[in-house]
């Protein structure tokens, strides 16, 4: 009965922790998350002791690929974090399944935090079992992730491209992470044949032979670049690679190809534009004048430098190459021009065609000359706003004052409106009103935000909380818990987990508000020997009732609850008692209260 009892509570354990709130190591952070390629690193089967260790793994991959080409010449497009999370045992499991599994290793099962595994028919495929774990550390920890790796802890080889990265801390461990990272991050194939399963078309794989129609057309001019099979027969001799014996996506002893390089050099250059600033804003007309305005854009700048920057001014070249150019009043060939700067990265690492057009980014201002009659204009930051935020309009192009329906005189106004609300400005010269404009800003209701719990609950249930009223949810509460779960679990709860949750509801149009449910945990004392020395419960496994004794004296109580944590049933009684029970068949649980002496116990419904 005990062992049983114990094996339930365990099989009830659910280990919340993936949802806390982890420190986020900066190893290199070179711009705004938004404009980087962020790459996060996780490490599984390190214990808490064993922390320090994943981070200097976490740095030294950072250093190597960051050396690596084609990466090494675009550097300062990434960022670099490390999420330490500590596992409760160190290693990786090991079934010892595979054929191919090492002989040397140990066949086991390790606890630990994002379930890292060898695999059970390819021994090499090292996968994370609990991806719902990583998307939960990520979600609350660094949400703005581009790339995920996970180091393993074990000097076996392995790892596994796919939604992440993944490997194993072999002596080759930083070279797997760049070929895993091929594949995750670049979308590459593997050169050697892996099976007819992993045959497709990818940048560096295809079932076209034909020398000028493959995809790589552009490299055959290139030392080690042909047109090879996977194999002599079968399926492998139908698939065709870029190389042979000297791509990294085949031996770690290699470089990446020259094809993998430029699949790799242009999926970072389809995510980070390298214009990261403008000067002047380019959401108004710029009015020149007699003096310069400078006209200027923020570069990020490859390793050696590959932009290329064109001005032109109604279409027509300026002559600058620079990313600045002064403009005034006497260059403009009409009252109104627009002037257009283009930016294309002509990086030798890619051939591919239609490169400019792909990789041109363009930057246009509207230009006005400042002896042309300016239009009377209104620009509004936000005309939808959720209920509760503020809006900024802004006049511009009165040449005297603007004074507005909210009895202001300024420039710009800042509102919180209630409802929709229309806003009047006036341009008035010599106090004279020239013309009126009209701003409209529509307000979006806040989501009628709930918050539940099927509670109160004792010790080892599952906690259910509810939430609903939007389409994304953000949960907090007691022990550091987080969910961007709706309707997250928190399994195996103690007394700990008592208290306030609050959800955060989103819905469709971008709207929040928050809701509160309290959730009572009450407490129930796990047995050892005192369980049978206090109480007998008989049949168990019973039917329809069963029978109750205890030797301790006084008033007793015995409460019944489902899985759920739902009171079914219920008791007091001295000495002893039959109960009828007119429930489901099924697992429940039982609380024996006798003073201060409480005992807990399984009881089975056929």
């Amino acid at each position: 009965m005990i062992r049983t009892v114990c094996f339930l509570f365990a099989l009830l354990i659910f280990d919340h922790s993936y949802a806390q709130k982890f420190p986020v190591d900066t190893i290199y952070k070179t711009g705004p998350l938004e404009k980087r390629i962020n790459v996060v690193i996780l490490g599984d089967g390190f214990t808490e002791s064993q922390l320090p260790e994943f981070r200097a793994e976490a740095r030294n991959f950072a250093d190597f690929i960051l050396a690596y080409e084609p990466y090494n010449h675009y550097k300062h497009y990434f960022n670099f974090f490390a999420i330490p999370t500590p596992s409760k045992e160190s290693g990786v499991t090991n079934p010892g399944t595979a054929p191919d599994a090492y002989p040397d290793q140990p066949v086991e099962t390790k606890d630990t935090f994002y379930g890292a595994s060898f695999g059970g028919t390819i021994h090499r495929l090292v996968t994370v079992e609990k991806s719902s774990v990583i998307e939960n550390v990520l979600a609350l920890n660094m949400p703005q992730v581009d790339l995920t790796v996970v180091l393993v802890n074990t000097p076996f080889y392995g790892g596994s491209g796919g939604s992440y990265a993944v490997y194993t801390l072999h002596p080759l461990a930083n070279t797997i992470g760049v070929h895993e990272i091929g594949h995750t991050f670049s979308s590459l194939s593997d050169e050697y044949w892996a099976g007819t399963a992993y045959g497709q078309e990818a940048q560096n794989m295809t079932a076209e032979s034909r020398r000028e129609a493959v995809k790589w057309k552009n490299w055959l001019n290139e030392t080690r670049i042909g047109v090879f099979s996977y194999g002599e027969e079968g399926d492998a001799a139908r698939w065709f690679k870029p190389s042979s014996s000297s791509c990294l996506m085949e031996f770690l002893d290699q470089p990446f190809c020259a094809v993998c390089r430029e699949g790799t050099t242009e999926r970072i250059l389809q995510i980070v534009n390298p214009v990261e600033k403008v000067l002047p804003d380019t959401s108004e007309a710029v009015i020149l004048s007699e003096s310069d305005q400078t006209f200027e854009l923020g570069l990020l700048d490859p390793e050696p430098n590959t932009l290329k920057v064109e001005w032109k001014l109604n279409g027509k070249p300026i002559g600058n190459k620079h990313s600045k150019l002064n403009l005034s009043v006497k260059d403009l060939p009409a009252d109104n021009a627009v002037l257009t700067a283009t930016v294309f990265d002509s990086t030798f690492l890619s051939r591919q065609e239609e490169a400019r057009t792909i990789r041109t980014h363009a930057v246009q201002w509207q230009l006005a000359s400042s002896n042309a009659a300016q239009v009377f204009r209104l620009k509004v930051s936000e005309n939808r706003i959720c209920l509760g935020s503020y809006s900024m309009i802004t006049a511009a192009g009165c040449m005297g004052t603007v004074s507005w329906s909210t009895g202001e005189s300024a420039e710009s106004i800042t509102v919180k409106p209630v409802h929709d609300a229309t806003y009047t400005a006036t341009c008035s010269m010599d106090g004279q009103p020239l013309q009126t404009l009209d701003a409209t800003i529509t307000v979006l209701p806040l989501p009628t935000a709930t918050a539940v719990n099927g509670g109160p609950y004792y010790e080892g249930s599952a906690i259910q909380l509810e939430a609903d009223g939007g389409t994304a949810f953000l949960w907090n509460g007691p022990e550091q818990f987080g969910s961007l779960f709706q309707n997250p679990v928190i399994e195996n709860a103690t007394a700990r987990n008592a208290g306030i949750y609050e959800v955060k509801v989103t819905d469709a149009n971008g709207c929040s508000a928050t809701a509160q449910t309290e959730v009572k945990v009450d407490p129930i004392l796990a047995t050892g020997q005192d369980l049978q020395a206090w109480v007998r419960i008989s049949p168990n496994p019973a039917k329809d009732f069963i029978r109750v004794k205890t030797a301790l004296h006084g008033e007793s109580q015995l409460d019944i609850y489902d899985l759920n944590g739902r009171k079914v049933a219920s008791r007091s009684f001295h000495s002893e008692t039959e109960i009828n029970l007119n429930v489901s068949a099924g697992l429940y649980i039982y609380k024996f209260t006798n003073g201060p002496k409480e005992v807990s116990g399984k009881l089975l419904l056929h």
